[in-house]
């Protein structure tokens, strides 16, 4: 996953960039997430990775795919993810561009992972503690994940903080045999 997003990196920060500068980032966003989803479909990646399809004919397809979301800058950079065979990136690109979008506007997308569901409050007092230490607007999502067995497990971006029991009796486990 990190080389994928590593590959998927410069092209996000091309296309936000040139998105900011022509004041169209939510149409920029709008039209990765809908062909992050295009190559996510099944079918249609399957159909997308047939040996005897040109760069030319995946391009063709994306702008199909984007009606009238088609600029003349989206199709440039679908050509040029199709000629160095980087389509498959896309969800990647999205993923990335839409962190760099959040960046911009001082906003700090957070994944819970909780072993148990979360109250108001608790999210609420976690979420005020987070907007302290980013100093920024912070949208919190909350998963249960019951593996974590007690805890919880904060992913913000590039970082984790990793307060579960899981993590301690992996950390314990690892002294032990140590």
């Amino acid at each position: 996953m990190a080389e994928l997003l590593t590959l998927a990196r410069p092209y996000a920060k091309a296309a936000f960039a040139y998105a900011s500068e022509q004041g169209a980032t939510d149409t920029w966003s709008n039209a990765l997430q809908l062909l992050s989803a295009a190559v996510q479909d099944e079918a249609f990646s399957a159909y997308l990775n047939r040996p005897e399809l040109s760069p030319k004919e995946k391009v063709k397809l994306f702008t199909q795919v984007l009606g009238e979301q088609q600029s003349e800058a989206l199709s440039n950079f679908i050509v040029l993810l199709a000629e160095n065979d980087r389509l498959s990136l896309l969800p990647e690109v999205a993923a990335e561009y839409e962190e760099l979008k959040s960046q911009n506007n001082n906003t700090v997308n957070v994944v819970i992972e909780s072993a148990f569901p979360l109250t108001a409050v608790q999210e609420q007092l976690i979420t005020q503690a987070l907007v302290k230490r980013f100093n920024a607007t912070v949208q919190v999502s909350v998963e249960v994940n019951p593996a974590l067995i007690a805890g919880i497990v904060i992913h913000a971006g590039d970082q984790v903080i990793d307060d579960s029991a899981l993590s301690k009796l992996e950390k314990m486990r690892t002294r032990l045999l140590a």
